[in-house]
């Protein structure tokens, strides 16, 4: 958090703070071309694997072997023109689990998300990743003035951001990322996530 002094000092010049952040944003929108540029093919290959894996999935049929409902990834544009896909996948669950990360729920009836974003970094050679694993509940509520049932939701987050070298991105990783959206894989034992530093991590409560 910014100190007040700090603060003060931005209210009496807002066009000089508005200056060094168009700076910032324009130096990072230079570093991640030349990233673009040294190692796009790769990354874009590699993305492009994963919509094909995720096609793929979506043509099996629904049976037990895939509880989950459409996996889904595309492509979104950006001003920072950083090659942002997002891929995601949910389903619905009537049993009560612990989760490592999750807190636990007292009701059998869940609606699971999972969510992966990559793009290139800023970094030179890296690429980032974003997890969001979402765990909602649903309750039945009695209304004291109506006393018919409504329904509300509680939810249990893990997200979490960091950088991975582009340089290993390659086929069996996009296969573990798709056993991951698909739920027949848990976050702590899938490589493009156990092998960074802790340190590297950054987690939002």
């Amino acid at each position: 958090m910014s100190h007040w002094l700090e603060e003060a000092e931005k209210k009496q010049n807002p066009q000089k703070e508005s200056i060094s952040r168009a700076d910032r944003i324009k130096k990072r929108y230079l570093k991640i071309q030349e990233n673009l540029k040294n190692n796009g093919n790769q990354f874009d290959e590699f993305t492009k694997d994963l919509h094909t894996l995720i096609d793929r999935v979506n043509k099996l049929p629904t049976n037990k072997n895939k509880p989950f409902r459409k996996m889904e990834g595309r492509e979104k544009e950006s001003k920072l023109n950083n090659h942002l896909n997002i891929f995601s996948c949910s389903r619905r669950i009537n049993d009560q689990k612990f989760w490592d990360f999750l807190p636990f729920f007292n009701s059998n009836h869940f609606k699971h998300i999972r969510v992966l974003y990559m793009n290139i970094s800023a970094r030179e050679g890296m690429c980032e990743i974003e997890l969001k694993e979402n765990l909602l509940k649903r309750d039945t509520m009695i209304s004291d003035q109506s006393n018919q049932n409504s329904k509300s939701s509680k939810s249990g987050k893990f997200h979490v951001i960091y950088t991975f070298p582009i340089s290993d991105l390659d086929h069996e990783l996009a296969l573990e990322i798709t056993d991951w959206l698909a739920f027949s894989k848990e976050i702590s034992d899938c490589s493009f996530y156990n092998t960074v530093n802790e340190e590297a991590k950054h987690f939002f409560k």
